[in-house]
């Protein structure tokens, strides 16, 4: 897997033994599964975390448009409602909401709850708040999947400095410290 590969390489880093026993074919090798481990893996996740959170920050926004229309017949007592209901393929037709006092609202899995409208804020307020806690949950899921990709081209970059014949672990330390050590 790709963590076990990246603590072996960072045993063969600290045992130095990277530098004649391992054949460029071997890390060619290597480097193309790890190529294919991000693109097909770790990118696919990041794309389908990515998706999961727009359509729940959408169906949050749609909570909070529901919220305010149903705050507006609240508020302004309006007991009948004339408006247009879309048909699909940008086709509307007028209709006539004759009892604005109950209204159904999508509560998941298909299944549909009249409700009146001071219930159904309070069920889209808390609607609204698990969905922002599912966010949350998705943000650090999405920054984890980006951390092991972040990880990957790293660790696939360091595979090529070595097989070019750098010793990148070496590279942040000051030169004399790494004599004094070499001695």
């Amino acid at each position: 897997s790709f963590f076990v590969s990246t603590r072996l390489l960072r045993s063969c880093m600290d045992e130095e033994i990277y530098d004649s026993d391992v054949p460029d074919s071997v890390v060619d090798a290597k480097l193309a599964e790890y190529e294919h481990f991000v693109e097909k893996v770790l990118k696919k996740k990041l794309n389908d975390s990515l998706d999961k959170f727009r359509k729940d920050a959408e169906v949050i926004e749609q909570c909070r448009e529901l919220r305010k229309n149903i705050d507006l017949l609240l508020k302004d007592n309006i007991t009948e409602l004339e408006t247009m209901v879309p048909l699909g393929c940008q086709f509307f037709v007028k209709a006539l909401v004759p009892d604005t006092s109950r209204i159904f609202v999508d509560i998941g899995l298909g299944f549909k709850l009249e409700l009146n409208l001071e219930e159904a804020c309070e069920f889209l307020e808390q609607k609204e708040e698990h969905l922002l806690r599912g966010l949350e949950i998705r943000k650090e899921n999405t920054a984890k999947v980006k951390a092991d990709i972040h990880s990957a081209l790293h660790l696939m970059d360091m595979m090529m400095q070595i097989k070019s014949g750098a010793k990148p672990w070496l590279a942040d330390f000051d030169e004399s410290l790494i004599k004094a050590f070499s001695e």
